[in-house]
């Protein structure tokens, strides 16, 4: 058997390619089935300076803790979803934006980075844990904003 010189190191290119294929396509099947990915566009300034009227993000269904920056159905408007940070778990506490402490009892404190702007657990308490729809892992635009939440 005669091989050219370049045969074996095209089929040793296309086996990674097979391989880098196998695994997106496993990607996008775990994300579809599992994670249940959303994008959502900022619309207003409540959390600013991390998030900008503008800025789209893409959710997944993964565990959320303080920190985690999540979309929350508004529990007074069903139609309205808002972006928010976690800032205490079941259980926990957090202090308000006026003072004082909130108590997490068996939901989730979501406040706004900007407090002036912001309708959040101050505004209407604790958060049900089945009100959350997302957490925020990934900026896809603007492009010159892009990166990980």
């Amino acid at each position: 058997m005669r091989l050219e010189h370049g045969t074996i190191g095209a089929v040793q290119r296309r086996r990674p390619l097979a391989l880098l294929l196998a695994a997106g396509a496993a990607l996008v099947a775990a994300l579809a089935l599992g994670l249940r990915p959303r994008r959502v566009e900022v619309v207003g300034e409540s959390m600013l300076p991390a998030l900008r009227p503008g800025d789209r993000l893409l959710l997944l269904r993964l565990p959320v803790r303080p920190g985690s920056v999540v979309a929350v159905t508004d529990p007074r408007d069903p139609d309205r979803t808002l972006l928010k940070r976690v800032a205490a778990g079941p259980g926990g506490a957090a202090e308000a934006a006026g003072g004082g402490r909130m108590e997490a009892g068996g939901g989730y404190l979501v406040l706004g980075d900007n407090p002036r702007a912001s309708t959040d657990s101050g505004d209407f308490g604790p958060v049900p844990a089945r009100l959350l729809r997302g957490r925020a892992v990934y900026r896809y635009a603007p492009p010159d904003r892009r990166g990980p939440i």
